[in-house]
């Protein structure tokens, strides 16, 4: 009678990480399987047969994720440039590397609705304090990320003059997958592997479909969107003329004859529901055939009906105390007003007779 007893004993390398990271066990690794035997004829032990063993090498699990990082709109204004909204990406894969990095205009995820497109976008890789400035790096691509590493990335652009308050334009970031292993050099494509199991380190992916056109599932790279939101002041300006006295009917029904006072008034509104407009400057010759009259000229009343704390002297450089400041100088009438709020107006009034 044969008494056979088995005992299987696993040994072989360890993973990098003894916690378990989310990526898994490290590509490229080498699992080893050794099963030993031993028995017994008769009650007497026999020699043992060689060890069986049984090799084989972990393969790469491609994945990568991106996430934009505000959780809303990026304010931004006409004409601002170098304007970021930022990503994480995160290398889910159990091996180093290398990812190249797309931008491109996209639908709106925040419900708004995409309505202009920067058209250029560069990418700064951040310097661990979450915020752009000039102590991030530029970068095309991000360079031998280990295994479940996280990066910032932001995402910058110039936002153009001709928007308007609203406006919002979609952006996304695709991160695409590289074969990471030498420092300071994109490396190539990385391809999925076809076929059958392999002897060597295969490729499989295993990223999920993201925001942008054509990335799908399990095809090597993943995308997230943000947006800009364009925040402006929308200005209208309206002129208007009122003859207030003449020498004949004086303030009764007056008409506009030599001699007549005449009230101008440019009235600056700002139509935005959100934000104010800064430095209203407004600038206006005297008329031909007619003269200013001394010490009328008012700045930053609500409407055309002038009060007294709006009241500018006539000198270059006078303020109010309303924060106003304004000039009649060389014939030419000049009013500085600091902020025009949401939905708020601001006036500038003078006087003129008929010459």
């Amino acid at each position: 009678m044969k008494l056979l007893t088995a005992a299987l004993l696993l040994g072989g390398a360890q993973s990098a990480f003894a916690a378990g990271p989310a990526s898994g066990t490290r590509a490229d690794t080498t699992i080893t399987n050794t099963a030993s035997v031993s028995y017994q004829v008769g009650g007497v032990t026999q020699t043992a047969p060689a060890a069986g063993v049984a090799t084989f090498q972990v393969d790469r699990l491609v994945n990568v994720t991106v996430a934009e990082v505000s959780g809303g709109y990026t304010s931004v204004t006409p004409g601002q440039t170098a304007q970021a909204v930022t990503f994480t990406v995160t290398n889910n894969t159990n091996s180093v590397m290398d990812y190249r990095l797309d931008a491109a205009n996209a639908a709106d995820p925040h419900g708004g609705t995409d309505s202009f497109d920067p058209g250029m976008y560069t990418y700064y890789l951040d310097d661990g304090d979450g915020i752009f400035n000039a102590a991030d790096t530029l970068v095309t691509f991000l360079d031998e990320m280990a295994p479940d590493e996280i990066r910032t990335v932001h995402v910058v652009a110039d936002i153009p003059v001709a928007v308007v308050d609203g406006q919002t334009a979609g952006v996304s970031l695709q991160a695409t997958a590289r074969d990471g292993g030498v420092a300071g050099t994109e490396g190539a494509l990385t391809v999925q592997t076809a076929g059958a199991n392999t002897a060597g380190v295969d490729n499989v992916f295993g990223d999920v479909a993201g925001t942008a056109a054509g990335d799908g599932v399990r095809d090597g790279k993943h995308s997230a969107s943000d947006a800009y939101k364009v925040a402006a002041a929308t200005i209208s300006v309206t002129k208007t003329s009122t003859v207030i006295s003449d020498p004949f009917n004086l303030t009764v029904n007056p008409k506009a004859i030599p001699g007549a006072v005449v009230q101008y008034c440019i009235a600056v509104a700002n139509a935005s529901t959100t934000t104010a407009a800064s430095n209203i400057a407004v600038t206006d010759p005297i008329p031909t055939g007619t003269t200013y009259v001394a010490g009328t000229l008012h700045a930053g009343d609500t409407n055309c009906t002038p009060t007294a704390t709006s009241l500018q002297t006539d000198v270059a450089g006078d303020s109010n105390s309303n924060g106003t400041s304004g000039s009649v100088v060389g014939g030419t009438v000049s009013t500085l007003v600091p902020t025009v709020g949401a939905n708020a107006t601001a006036t500038t009034i003078f006087n003129v007779t008929i010459d």
